[in-house]
C-alpha cells in the first residue's frame, strides 16, 4: 500500500465514477482499476460495490476514508510544512501573547515585519500565561510573549529570551485629587482602591506595601486585560498600576510615574527548548528581538 493508492481511493471516492476519477487524476482507467483491485487485495476486503452505472462504497470502504483523508490530510500538511522550512520567506508563523502586550507592541512588529516579508503569513491569539506556555510545550504556539517570571515553570521545558523592559506607571481619574502631580510615592497610595491588570502585578504591589505594614485594597480580581482596566479606572472604581502606553493619555486619565526603582516589568520571548523552528518562525524571532531593541515606548513627552 502506497501514497498513489490512497490519493486513487479518495478521488474514486468523492466521485463514484472510475472514468471521471481516472479523467481527474491523469491515468487511464485500467491502470485505475488494477490499482484498486491490488488495495483491496491487501486490504482483504472489497471497498467498492457497483451501483447502477456508478460504484459506490461499501462499509469497509466508507471506514477506510475516513482514515484515509486524515492520512493523507497529515501527509500534505507535512509536505507544506517541509515546504516552509526550506523556503525562509514564506511559510506561517504561530505567536501568542499576553492581552496587556497584545494591543500594540505585535500589531507594529509584524506590520514592519510583513514589508520585508509580506509572503509570510501570521496565527496570532492574545492568551494568559497558563495557555501560552501550554501552547509553546505542545507546539501549538512557536512563540510567545510573557512578563517576569511567568516562564519560571517547574518542567523547564521554556527558553525565555528577555526582550524588553516596561515601565509600569499608576492611572487614575481625572477627577482624582492627584490627578494634577506627575510622579508619586507608592506609599501615598495605601489608602486607594486598586484595580490590578495582572496577578503578577498585584502580587509585585501586595509584596511592596506588606514590607511597609500596609495591604493594598484591591477591588476587582485581575483579569489580564488591560483596557478592561483602563475603563474601571475611567469610571472612577480604583486606581492602577499599569505597563505604559501613550494610548493611555486620554481626556479621562491621568498617567502618574512611581518614585519607586523597582516600576518595571521585563517582557520574555518564550519558546520551546530544543524545538525546530521554521525558518519563517526564525525570522520573525530574530526580527522582534531586533525590533523591540530600537523601539522605546516612553511616557516622556
Amino acid at each position: 500500500m502506497n501514497w498513489q493508492q490512497l490519493e486513487y481511493f479518495k478521488t474514486i471516492a468523492e466521485t463514484e465514477n472510475f472514468t471521471e476519477a481516472a479523467t481527474l487524476l491523469s491515468v487511464t482507467q485500467p491502470a485505475l482499476s488494477k490499482a484498486i483491485s491490488k488495495l483491496e487485495e491487501e486490504l482483504g476486503v472489497p471497498v467498492f460495490e457497483k451501483h447502477g452505472r456508478n460504484i459506490q462504497l461499501t462499509r469497509y470502504g466508507s471506514l477506510f476514508l475516513t482514515h484515509t483523508q486524515t492520512a493523507l490530510r497529515e501527509i500534505n500538511e507535512g509536505v507544506q510544512e517541509l515546504k516552509d522550512m526550506a523556503n525562509p520567506e514564506t511559510g506561517t508563523v504561530s505567536i501568542s501573547s499576553l492581552f496587556t502586550l497584545g494591543t500594540r507592541l505585535i500589531p507594529d512588529a509584524v506590520s514592519e515585519f510583513l514589508i520585508k516579508y509580506p509572503n509570510i503569513k501570521f496565527e496570532y491569539c492574545m492568551e494568559t500565561a497558563e495557555n501560552i506556555l501550554k501552547g509553546l510545550v505542545n507546539g501549538r504556539f512557536d512563540l510567545g510573549l510573557l512578563a517576569d517570571n511567568e516562564i519560571a515553570i517547574p518542567n523547564r521545558e521554556i527558553e525565555a529570551i528577555p526582550v524588553k523592559q516596561e515601565e509600569l506607571v499608576i492611572i487614575v481619574p481625572k477627577n482624582h485629587p492627584l490627578s494634577n502631580k506627575t510622579e508619586i510615592s507608592l506609599l501615598e497610595l495605601k489608602d486607594e482602591n486598586f484595580v490590578f491588570f495582572s496577578e503578577k502585578t498585584k502580587e509585585k504591589i501586595t509584596t511592596f506595601y506588606k514590607m511597609h505594614g500596609y495591604t493594598p485594597k484591591s477591588l476587582l480580581k485581575p483579569s489580564e486585560n488591560g483596557s478592561l482596566v483602563t475603563e474601571f479606572v475611567r469610571a472612577g472604581l480604583g486606581i492602577s498600576i499599569v505597563p505604559y502606553s501613550c494610548f493611555l493619555k486620554t481626556e479621562d486619565i491621568s498617567v502618574l510615574r512611581s518614585k519607586e526603582q523597582h516600576c518595571f516589568r521585563t517582557i520574555y520571548m518564550g519558546l520551546k527548548k530544543n524545538a525546530t523552528l521554521s525558518s519563517s518562525a526564525k525570522l520573525f524571532k530574530d526580527f522582534l528581538i531586533e525590533y523591540v531593541s530600537r523601539t522605546t515606548f516612553s511616557n516622556q513627552t
